[in-house]
């Protein structure tokens, strides 16, 4: 049997929803032993026990620390694959010698959210693909950026598409949920399924809430900026028209009562929750940033328009809202092409075939 820990850095919904359809895939199957590593408090339950391990958020402090307690944890496994440019580095770097190293790169290091310390964290970007065997970039737009930084060892990484594995039905009724909602006869709903934190720039949709009359959105998800959207809300006087209501796990049943999905981030990899929208066939409109071009087509299969341009963002809201058969078109046709590029049985496919070398 081949041993494979995966590991995880602190987690947003996509890269442990990622980990857990991974585990479910493979484990027990065709010869693999799947095991995880992760902190404490992952945001979604992993379909077997987890073994605790913290890699810091930060740059620097605690690294080593983490690496010491990964030496320990991935003695005897035949790979390790990291999750993140962080969780990459650290357990490429406490891998035993015998293993196969493999990250999985899901987001970039951009200066709209690290700020100052953009230089510090870039770094990371070609040290992942110095102590690992093979980078797995989530879209085109990763995999260019790091083979930028590390020219000499491009041939390691390669695009592989985070393939959803098995979507759930929802559980309620469009009716339940609106209700539940209080949206009033004709209000449309638009959903959004994002971590408060600065990459999904939600202030920018609440600023184009402002200028679409007659929707409510719904905002599913919690990080850091929780109070400062709150006050943005409420200065804004839309209060009765956002609904903030945190880490759910019954997301789904709010994308089958949607409207719309929405997104307003400053950078995207391919979500995994637009993904789930088109799955659901629930219309997309978002910023058009990172991978979003691989899975949007703009006025094709969705709407994407430019980062920090709340008019623009309200603009195709309206458009979007305001007609049926473009909702139905843009349905359509996303579909059929998240259908051809990102198939879960493809994407687990090329991770046996990694994990058997």
């Amino acid at each position: 049997m081949t041993r494979v820990l995966q590991v995880m850095g602190r987690s947003a919904g996509g890269i442990a929803r990622h980990v857990a359809d991974i585990t479910e895939a493979l484990d027990g199957n065709d010869s693999f032993v799947i095991d995880i590593a992760a902190p404490p408090g992952l945001p979604l339950p992993m379909p077997k026990p987890v073994r605790d391990v913290t890699v810091p958020d930060g740059p620097v402090r605690g690294h080593v620390r983490a690496i010491r307690a990964l030496r320990g944890l991935t003695a005897g496994y035949d790979v390790v694959h990291a999750h993140g440019l962080r969780a990459g580095i650290d357990a490429g770097l406490a891998a035993p010698a015998s293993a196969l190293s493999v990250a999985t790169v899901h987001n970039l290091v951009r200066p709209e959210i690290a700020g100052w310390k953009t230089g510090i964290f870039a770094r990371a970007e070609s040290l992942v693909v110095v102590t690992n065997d093979r980078v797995l970039a989530v879209s085109d737009d990763i995999a260019r950026r790091l083979r930028s930084m590390a020219q000499r060892r491009s041939d390691r990484i390669e695009v592989l598409y985070l393939g959803l594995g098995e979507v759930p039905v929802a559980r309620r009724s469009r009716a339940d949920v609106r209700g539940e909602l209080r949206l009033g006869k004709g209000e449309a709903l638009i959903v959004v399924i994002a971590r408060l934190a600065p990459q999904k720039a939600l202030h920018v949709l609440v600023a184009a809430l402002a200028e679409v009359p007659g929707a409510v959105a719904a905002i599913l998800g919690e990080g850091p900026l929780r109070t400062a959207l709150e006050v943005e809300v409420r200065s804004r006087g839309l209060h009765d028209r956002v609904r903030l209501l945190g880490f759910r796990h019954d997301a789904h049943d709010y994308l089958a009562a949607a409207d719309v999905f929405c997104l307003s981030s400053v950078w995207e990899g391919v979500p995994l929750a637009a993904q789930e929208a088109i799955r659901m066939e629930v219309p997309v409109v978002a910023t058009d940033v990172g991978g979003m071009r691989e899975l949007i087509a703009n006025k094709l299969s969705g709407r994407l328009v430019p980062p920090g341009d709340p008019s623009e963002l309200a603009r195709a809201l309206r458009e979007t809202l305001s007609s049926e058969e473009d909702r139905e078109r843009y349905t359509e046709r996303a579909l059929l092409d998240l259908e051809a590029r990102f198939s879960s049985e493809r994407t687990f496919q090329r991770l046996k075939e990694i994990y058997a070398r």
